[in-house]
């Protein structure tokens, strides 16, 4: 039976450029920065954080050869809610913005060393300048989950009436779980009829289902980064976000997601990082399948095991020769080799497979199973094979 989809619009605001270039190490050229926006924009994200003017002019520098590069997404950049800093964004021809202002008691305190009033009052003056440079713009409240409710409905309260595009709430410190997140955003909701975002730490490594959770609760946009790089322990992944909401809430955003693979590779190489073998949606082990009832039902269908196909991500499945392996994946492998097997020759085989992976503390290559092959066929004993395999 075919999967419903729900009629519902989730904004996807990716930050990729902005806060995954905050992840400690991690520095990308100019080129890198336009390439991974025109990747990120290609495949249909519809929103991209693409810089900090704060941080001086190389960086503004970097931002202005990003909108020069022609996309057709919605380019923001990130200030905090500084006259200078949201002026800068006009002059260098941002016509989108996002004001970021803390608004827990720990921060305005510890930070700002200052009071609630100080705090709206600031927050009206950014306000007030980026209206009158004609720029949209959204209300970013850092550490909102720390923020005492009833000010938080102010906050949002105040954006609203001075024409901001939407509010978004901060989980800085990941102070919330997937059912505070719901409760939260659904209180907010349920309070005053206005488009929220989420943006999510993953310390608990739980940024994806915080996210997932709080679009239950009626949040009408999400923060992500490919991967999930970001500051400390990153954000909510862009692949899981996006396949979370196809497969689980039946909501399709209209993303090419055949390339995320590539996008993942190309976002790992300029961090400097790897692509986990185990990272979830993207990593090369999400679609391999050693254990013989798993690869067994693979063979048999698919669907047995996988919940969408490796094409759709842009991976290809992989049968994994080693310890775990059963019968039916030799059958099946050597098939690939145009050579039919017994059930009893299988079988030895496999013996043998399991013996050497153990040995050699890893799976089998093809050439190693031909190896096996041989000398088996040979009559040698399996010290010979072990052997002829190390040698």
């Amino acid at each position: 039976m075919a999967r419903q989809k729900k009629d519902r619009k989730i904004n996807i605001i990716d930050t990729t450029l902005r806060n995954g270039e905050k992840t400690a190490g991690v520095v990308f050229s100019k080129h890198e920065k336009i390439r991974i926006a025109k990747m990120l924009d290609e495949i249909g994200i519809p929103e991209i954080e693409v810089g900090t003017p704060a941080l001086g002019d190389t960086e503004t520098d970097m931002m202005a050869a990003v909108l020069r590069s022609g996309l057709n997404a919605r380019l923001y950049a990130y200030c905090d809610a500084e006259v200078d800093s949201i002026e800068t964004a006009a002059r260098i021809g941002m016509k989108n913005i996002i004001i970021n202002i803390s608004t827990s008691d720990i921060h305005i305190k510890k930070i700002y060393k200052q009071n609630h009033t100080w705090l709206v009052n600031r927050l009206r003056e950014a306000m007030r300048a980026a209206n009158k440079l004609g720029l949209e713009f959204i209300i970013s409240a850092e550490d909102a989950t720390r923020t005492d409710l009833e000010f938080l409905l102010k906050l949002v309260t105040l954006s609203k009436k001075k024409g901001a595009k939407r509010f978004r709430i901060c989980d800085t410190v990941s102070k919330f779980d997937p059912f505070r997140t719901f409760m939260n955003i659904s209180t907010i909701k349920n309070a005053i009829d206005f488009p929220l975002e989420v943006y999510n730490h993953n310390d608990f490594g739980m940024a994806t289902a915080n996210g997932m959770a709080a679009i239950r609760g009626g949040a009408e946009s999400i923060v992500v980064s490919v991967g999930g790089l970001g500051e400390s322990t990153g954000n909510a992944a862009l692949e899981e976000i996006v396949m979370a909401l196809r497969y689980l809430e039946n909501i399709e955003l209209g993303i090419e997601t055949a390339k995320f693979r590539e996008i993942a590779e190309y976002v790992a190489k300029a961090s400097a990082r790897a692509v986990p073998i185990w990272k979830a949606i993207v990593g090369t082990n999400v679609f391999a399948h050693e254990s013989g009832i798993h690869a067994d039902g693979v063979i048999k269908n698919p669907k047995n095991y996988e919940v969408f196909n490796p094409a759709e991500v842009g991976l290809t499945r992989q049968l994994v020769v080693g310890k775990h392996s059963g019968s039916h994946t030799i059958l099946h492998k050597f098939k690939e080799y145009d050579i039919d097997l017994t059930d009893k020759e299988a079988n030895d085989i496999l013996a043998l497979t399991r013996a050497m992976s153990v040995d050699l503390k890893r799976p089998l290559f093809d050439k190693e199973l031909m190896y096996i092959y041989r000398e088996y066929r040979s009559g040698s004993g399996k010290e010979a094979v072990i052997q002829e395999v190390k040698s």
